[in-house]
């Protein structure tokens, strides 16, 4: 008999990621909320329905954990989501004791392999999937970590990424700050460059990439740790950092002193009212922005480091 406990929370759409992002630090075994912007096969919907403005989320836990103790870490966290994303950003809604409740492997119907851009394939481990001529395939499981390639924000990461290794010379190293199940900074390496670093502050996630990564035939590629973006030694030619706005300036020095002179950032996470605040800062650091691009409420940003 399998027995969980669960925590369900009502927060707005935009927030989602960061909400998933403090559940997962807290020992959540997986998420679900309510989504019905894919149809029952994992394509688009059509017609598409305008996204609702608030969600439910239910994160699951194990049997063990306090529902009274993670119910009081969420409501202390309650004020940082709405410094980031204004008043009123979340509530609580429930807290329940699960048994033989098959969660676990529902979840997985609906996670089917996507075509992103014009070579890239995203797919989780358990589907089948024949690659057509020049696609590139990434098999990546989630576990317990964030990025399964179906957010605006991956998305538009994946693809500007795709676009970044046109260049002559393409990137030969990346650095994916935040990197969660490493599926930006896989892709990287898939695509061609030699040498790749995934950063997160959850040991989770840099298991799950590390997995990630030897399954995808790139371990001596990638690398993945949760030390310090300070300790990091090294410029690198693409910087990747799929992150709320208010981190990535808090990061802004970090971020591009990693950054050789003349290489490429992909910056999102970022909401599309956001972008124009983030492209100021990191212009302040000596940057300039090539290229911005958005999908819903949300934005993601080409950028490169000015010689010096």
């Amino acid at each position: 008999m399998t027995r969980w406990k669960s925590l369900t929370v009502e927060t707005r759409r935009e927030a989602i990621d960061a909400v998933t992002q403090f559940f997962l630090a807290h020992g959540s075994l997986g998420m679900a909320y309510d989504e019905h912007l894919f149809g029952p096969d994992g394509d688009p919907a059509d017609p598409l329905p305008p996204p609702a403005k608030v969600t439910k989320l239910t994160a699951y836990f194990p049997w063990e954990s306090s529902l009274h103790d993670l119910k009081q870490s969420f409501l202390d966290f309650l004020p940082v989501l709405d410094d980031s994303f204004g008043s009123g950003t979340g509530s609580f809604v429930s807290a329940a004791e699960i048994t033989d409740f098959g969660w676990a492997e529902k979840w997985k119907e609906h996670f089917k392999p996507r075509k992103l851009g014009r070579s890239l394939v995203v797919r989780p481990s358990w589907e089948p999937y024949e690659a057509a001529p020049g696609e590139v395939v990434l098999t990546i499981d989630p576990g317990q970590a964030f990025g399964t390639g179906t957010h605006e924000t991956t998305q538009m990461c994946l693809r500007i990424i795709e676009d970044s290794f046109d260049a002559v010379p393409p990137p030969a190293s990346a650095l994916d700050i935040g990197t969660g199940t490493g599926i930006l900074g896989i892709a990287a390496a898939r695509l061609g460059a030699s040498r790749v670093v995934g950063v997160d502050t959850d040991p989770k996630a840099v298991e799950v990439a590390t997995e990630n990564a030897r399954t995808n035939g790139v371990s001596d590629r990638f690398s993945a740790t949760f030390a310090p973006l300070s300790s990091i030694e090294g410029t690198f030619d693409l910087i990747l950092g799929n992150i709320i706005a208010e981190i990535l300036i808090d990061m802004k020095k970090e971020i591009v002193d990693r950054c050789k002179d003349g290489g490429l950032l992909v910056l999102s996470g970022i909401l599309t009212e956001k972008s124009s605040w983030v492209e100021e800062e990191f212009r302040a650091e000596g940057v300039r922005l090539l290229r911005r691009e958005t999908d819903g409420q949300w934005a993601a940003l080409l950028l490169r480091r000015e010689t010096h």
